[in-house]
């Protein structure tokens, strides 16, 4: 899927944002939001370009400037902001400012598990680039940023990497 689709799947079934839907997940139903946001500005496109972060990253924040995923509540209540807040742009920029190791560039936060990163050297390399989460960053994903974000939406904000069966 592009970016661009998986966008608007997203738009489709939370109604552009304005919509809470239900999923039946561990623990059982919970309502979902997803909110979107205006798409990245071109100087800090051109920051991210020269940062050599992959086309797909950019492609989806050239959609919407970041992603808050999965804010969820249960039983009417909230539990804490999103699952997953893709970061805009400039919180890209930022995050990696303040990053000591400037092989990897911060692009998500998970709520429960931490920041996942970009590996740019692995990226350079043609390697596996997707950093796994918070602790276990030493770990790559074997698939793309998009691909990754499109089974995490499948699993509805689950650790899908954590499932053993």
């Amino acid at each position: 899927m592009t970016a661009e689709s998986i966008i608007s799947m997203l738009k489709e079934i939370s109604d552009n944002g304005n919509k809470k839907y239900p999923v039946t997940n561990f623990g059982g139903v919970f309502n979902f939001k997803i909110t979107f946001f205006d798409k990245i500005p071109n100087d800090v496109a051109n920051k991210l370009i020269k940062l050599n972060l992959p086309d797909e990253v950019i492609e989806l924040l050239s959609c919407t400037n970041g992603l808050n995923l999965f804010e969820d509540e249960f039983q009417g209540m909230e539990l804490g902001g999103p699952v997953c807040k893709i970061y805009s742009g400039q919180e890209i920029l930022n995050r990696y400012q303040e990053s000591i190791d400037k092989d990897l560039i911060p692009i998500l936060l998970f709520r429960d598990y931490g920041e996942m990163c970009i590996n740019i050297k692995h990226y350079k390399q043609k390697k596996d680039y997707l950093t796994y989460p918070g602790m276990e960053m030493d770990k790559c994903f074997k698939c793309t940023f998009l691909k990754w974000l499109e089974m995490f939406i499948v699993a509805n904000g689950n650790a899908f990497w954590e499932w053993n069966f």
